[in-house]
């Protein structure tokens, strides 16, 4: 085992409070090693994998960072990912790689050494504002962000909503946070903004905690199509309510429209009826984690949040007819049995057009120019007749080359000339979203490539 490094930080403001001098907080390190076997990222040249260990007054816990070797290359930005059970997921929803440091091919498109971040990863969120903290201390960034996808992201919502942002030395202990397909939550409140909770009459949101002691963080709620599935992502609307709950001033939410839980870069027959749906998301984190770290460095807001209420008629009764799906059933395509409540508290879907896809949210070219119809939903197979969602799956529907019977969408032929034709279609898709700050101009020119290669339009 490496040489342990200590690096002592005390923590003024508990020992503070305490009548027994509280014990000194500090980091481990266990080892250090290249990140990415040495790639050196245009930015943030070449960085390096710390592995520690955190000592806090409640406890220890095992970190990882990665960060650039020369400070002056970073952007004195600490990104923290809320692990949840999926285990690291940020390098591949922003960096299109994938968890492993050591490899030079895990870096993907190197996003966020371009950018010239660090990284961290905490095991154990029970101690999260503790060590937080102790990196801050440390690392001295200017910002700290947190991001959690998935049940890492119910985590963030549940740290917000219990007042742990508040920092134990003062301040706070994220200048920004990102939940990232966390949906709505199991349990009260739901919103961002006060509600009236329909169980219990107690009127309560997300912020109302940190709100009090000055301590929310720049907030972007970043939903996928099934999450309102499976996840009662419609509750950050309305909390369950016949009406729309305004989104604090401090909040942006986004639905990443049409797309499953989970990444997948190809559409492939698994336990689901439908090959699963590639829909594809890192786009869209990566534009809204640049306009996070903007919003909260230089208070630069980012776009207005485009995400479904019931007061734009864009969420809607979980049936077919309500949400405007076509009907597929000649193809084998059955529409789910239905999502019930959760509780007493009423859930809905995103209105869809006639592909298929939500009208709301985010629509990227993949969406906004399609050859396939993409949804945030799957059913399971192995079932004669009930209609049973599958899990964290969406579905991929390809559409007709040619009009056929039973179909009542556009066939490819009738929609794009030839690949041309298509790829100005996706390049003008791309570059509205460029410009309404919804794309980063590098996944503009890598839509616009991979439409000029699209095998599937002649």
């Amino acid at each position: 085992m490496a040489r342990l490094l200590t690096a002592i930080v005390p923590l003024l403001a508990l020992a503070a409070c305490a009548t027994t001098t509280a014990p000194a907080a500090r980091l481990d390190i266990v080892a250090r090693a290249p990140a990415y076997a040495g790639t050196a990222f245009e930015g943030g040249g070449a960085y390096e994998t710390m592995t520690a260990v955190a000592h806090t007054p409640g406890g220890k816990a095992d970190v990882v960072i990665l960060r650039p070797l020369d400070a002056a290359r970073g952007s004195r930005v600490l990104l923290a990912e809320v692990i949840g059970p999926e285990g690291r997921l940020l390098p591949r929803m922003l960096n299109d790689g994938d968890a492993r440091l050591d490899r030079a091919d895990s870096a993907g498109n190197g996003f966020t050494m371009r950018r010239g971040h660090t990284l961290a990863w905490i095991a154990g969120p029970a101690l999260l504002s503790e060590v937080m903290a102790l990196l801050r201390a440390e690392l001295q960034p200017e910002l700290a962000l947190a991001i959690g996808v998935g049940e890492g992201g119910n985590g963030l919502r549940q740290l917000i909503r219990d007042g742990f942002n508040a920092a134990p030395g003062g301040g706070k202990v994220f200048d920004g946070a990102m939940p990232l397909m966390a949906g709505g939550g199991s349990d009260f409140p739901f919103t961002y903004g006060a509600a009236p909770d329909l169980a219990s009459g107690k009127r309560w949101g997300i912020l109302t905690r940190c709100s009090a002691s000055g301590t929310c963080p720049k907030l972007i709620h970043l939903d996928s199509s099934n999450d309102f599935w499976q996840s009662g992502a419609s509750l950050v609307a309305t909390g369950g309510t016949s009406r729309d709950v305004p989104l604090p001033p401090g909040v942006r939410a986004y639905l990443m429209s049409s797309t499953q839980h989970v990444y997948a870069d190809r559409p492939v027959p698994g336990e689901c009826r439908h090959p699963n749906n590639p829909a594809q998301q890192s786009p869209v984190v990566r534009a809204m984690l640049d306009h996070l770290v903007a919003w909260a460095r230089s208070g630069r807001e980012p776009p207005p949040s485009r995400f479904p209420m019931l007061a734009d008629a864009m969420l809607t009764n979980p049936d077919r007819e309500s949400a405007g799906f076509p009907d597929l059933r000649s193809l084998g395509v059955a529409w789910p049995d239905g999502l019930g409540a959760q509780g007493r508290y009423a859930l809905h879907v995103p209105m869809t057009d006639m592909d298929g896809h939500d009208i709301a949210g985010i629509r990227l070219p993949d969406i906004d120019v399609p050859l396939a119809t993409h949804t945030g939903w799957n059913l399971r197979t192995g079932r004669a007749t009930a209609a049973v969602l599958c899990g964290p799956n969406g579905a991929f529907i390809p559409l007709p080359a040619v009009q056929r019977a039973g179909d009542p969408r556009r066939a490819i032929s009738q929609r794009y000339a030839s690949r041309t034709e298509y790829a100005k279609a996706v390049a003008v898709s791309a570059r509205a979203l460029r410009d309404n700050g919804l794309l980063l101009q590098e996944d503009v020119d890598r839509f616009i490539a991979r439409a000029m290669r699209e095998t599937r339009v002649p």
